[in-house]
């Protein structure tokens, strides 16, 4: 997993899972009538790897600023 360059945890929760930690994208999966429908997956944020904060620049942020 690559880090972006001066991201670090702002103690804003994270704007993909609300914080949680998890997330529930769909996925398709096809049915044996062959009708293509979508099902709801659960699993672990991969933007804030599962921590529940935001971990990303924000505008502004100084170059100093802790990972």
């Amino acid at each position: 997993m690559r880090i972006a360059e001066g991201a670090h945890h702002c103690g804003l929760p994270c704007r993909w899972c609300g914080g949680g930690g998890t997330w529930s994208p769909e996925r398709p999966s096809v049915r044996r009538s062959g009708e293509i429908v979508f099902v709801r997956a659960e699993e672990e944020c991969r933007m804030c790897l599962g921590t529940g904060e935001c971990m990303h620049t924000h505008p502004g942020d100084s170059p100093e600023t802790p990972i």
